[in-house]
C-alpha cells in the first residue's frame, strides 16, 4: 500500500519535480529481509532505482534508525507478520524531516503538496 500510494503521488508531480526527488523505503524486518527480497518486491511493485530505493541492512543499524524515525512495529506472534505504522517522511533540502504523513486519500493530497513545496525550496548554502 505504501509503495502504491507513493507511485500515485509521484505521478501527480511535474517531470521536473520527479527528477528532483528520491523515494527511500527502509525494511521493517531487517532480521529477515535481504537484497534479493527487496529486489523481488521492487519488481513486483514496478519500481526501480535510482528513483526508488528499497534499503536493507544489519538489524543493529536498521532497528535504531526506525526507532529514531518513530516507526512503530511489532511481529504478530501467531502469524509472524510485522504490523507497523504506515508513514511517509518528507526530508527537506537541509536533511531535516519537514513532513510526516500516513496513508489515505487526504494524506496523499497533503503528500503531493509537501513534495511541491519541498521541490520549490532553494538549495541550501554551503
Amino acid at each position: 500500500m505504501i509503495l502504491g500510494q507513493a507511485k500515485s503521488a509521484v505521478a501527480r508531480l511535474t517531470p521536473e519535480e520527479q527528477a528532483d526527488i528520491r523515494f527511500v523505503a527502509v525494511t521493517l524486518d531487517p532480521e529477515h529481509d535481504d537484497q534479493a527480497k527487496m529486489l523481488n518486491m521492487a519488481e513486483g511493485q514496478g519500481v526501480k532505482a535510482p528513483f526508488y530505493n528499497l534499503c536493507v541492512g544489519e538489524p543493529e543499524i536498521i532497528n535504531p534508525l526506525l526507532n529514531r524515525m518513530g516507526i512503530e512495529r511489532h511481529r504478530d506472534k501467531e502469524t509472524g507478520v510485522i504490523e507497523h505504522t504506515n508513514l511517509y517522511l518528507v526530508i527537506d533540502r537541509s536533511g531535516k524531516i519537514a513532513y510526516r504523513f500516513s496513508l489515505g486519500t487526504v494524506q496523499e493530497d497533503w503528500l503531493v503538496e509537501a513534495l511541491h513545496i519541498t521541490c520549490a525550496e532553494p538549495e541550501p548554502s554551503p
